[in-house]
């Protein structure tokens, strides 16, 4: 009788050790799917913040570059009715309008390609979603089963084997969601990257523009409409120069200075996308695979005690 209710009172006991595993379990996937949605929404906001922060840029860029063809263009008024440097006073003048126009439709274009940037939340949000929900669901089937096993074991090893495993599930959910988590924090890394090298393009860029103004202005600082014949005849010489090979090479150039950016932009649109994906995809399948080798690794300890 003595034996027989010791042995129901153990049992109680591992009743209530294996109820208060499971229990943590719940907790912890509770808790960890709350920070991975913290991180996915810091994630969201940052990937917002970066596209705000391109259009900045390409904005300011506009704006000052714009400033500095305008400036540069009304040196030329004063040319534009005299005889002499009159015509290449007006093609160069045409040059900076038509690099103006150029950079304020690429600047558009480029703003609207770094919007894109916005798709990724959206993407990785589903996607991590749907992985984590998969995963943590892989841990809390492994650990229905384990519960069920060392209830009904009378493995000698039964001991040993509940000790091993009992923590298993709840300290491969948190391996999991940290891993999740540096997915995320991974791309972050990634997107202040493809703002340096923004950075590096646009004062390139900046630097085309400005040459191309200072250009113009040391043609038109040559002389002025009331100066010597033969200074004037160097001012449209100057200017013809503008017009001849200076303005197309920078517009070949800068054009293709924006498509490069602009390439860029795309190409890193879809590879940020796919890195977090890949990662995601990864750390769901390495850890839903260690979530299914619980019950095999349990069975086998219980019959050999390893």
């Amino acid at each position: 009788m003595t034996r027989s209710v010791l042995w129901f009172a153990a049992l109680a006991v591992l009743a209530v050790s294996l109820h208060n595993a499971s229990a943590q379990l719940d907790n912890t996937v509770v808790s960890r799917r709350s920070s991975i949605n913290s991180t996915l929404s810091s994630f969201s906001n940052n990937v917002v913040n970066k596209v705000n922060e391109y259009a900045n840029k390409f904005t300011s860029m506009r704006n000052d570059m714009s400033w500095q063809l305008r400036t540069a263009s009304e040196t030329l008024t004063s040319f534009l009715s005299d005889k002499q440097i009159g015509d290449n006073a007006l093609l160069a003048s045409d040059v900076l309008s038509a690099a103006s126009t150029t950079l304020s439709a690429s600047v558009s274009a480029s703003i609207t390609i770094a919007a894109s940037f916005s798709t990724v939340s959206t993407c990785v949000n589903t996607k991590t979603q749907a992985s984590v929900a998969a995963t943590f669901g892989a841990f809390s089937t492994a650990q229905a089963a384990y519960f069920n096993i060392i209830t009904s074991s009378t493995s000698p090893f039964l001991s040993t084997c509940r000790s091993r495993f009992s923590n298993t599930a709840n300290d491969l959910v948190n391996q999991a969601a940290d891993r999740i988590q540096d997915c995320l924090n991974d791309e972050n890394n990634e997107l202040s990257r493809v703002n340096s090298i923004l950075n590096n393009y646009m004062t390139l860029m900046k630097q085309h523009y400005q040459a191309l103004s200072n250009h113009v202005r040391s043609c038109s600082s040559l002389g002025s409409t009331s100066s010597r014949t033969e200074v004037k005849a160097e001012v449209n010489a100057c200017l013809k120069g503008i017009a001849t090979y200076v303005g197309p090479l920078y517009k070949a150039l800068t054009e293709q200075q924006f498509q490069l950016v602009n390439a860029m932009l795309q190409l890193e649109v879809v590879a940020s996308n796919n890195r977090v994906k890949l990662c995601i995809n990864q750390v769901s399948k390495s850890y839903t695979a260690m979530a299914e080798a619980i019950v095999p690794s349990l069975n086998e300890c219980l019959q050999t005690g390893q």
